[in-house]
C-alpha cells in the first residue's frame, strides 16, 4: 500500500516474537503473584510468632 510518493511499511512480528513476548508476559504475572503470596504468608506467619510468643507467656 502505497500513499503518493511514500510507502507504508506494516511490520508483522514473527510467531517467535509473539511467543517469547506472551511468555515474558505470562513470567511478569507470576512474579507478581508470588511476591504477593509470599508477602502474605510473611504477614500470616509474623501473626502466628505473635500468637505463640502470648500462649508461652501464659504458661510461664
Amino acid at each position: 500500500m502505497t500513499f503518493g510518493d511514500q510507502g507504508v511499511a506494516v511490520s508483522v512480528p514473527s510467531f517467535a516474537e509473539v511467543v517469547d513476548e506472551a511468555c515474558k508476559q505470562l513470567m511478569d504475572r507470576q512474579i507478581k503473584y508470588s511476591i504477593r503470596r509470599i508477602s502474605q504468608m510473611e504477614e500470616r506467619l509474623t501473626g502466628l510468632e505473635q500468637e505463640l510468643d502470648a500462649f508461652l507467656r501464659e504458661k510461664s
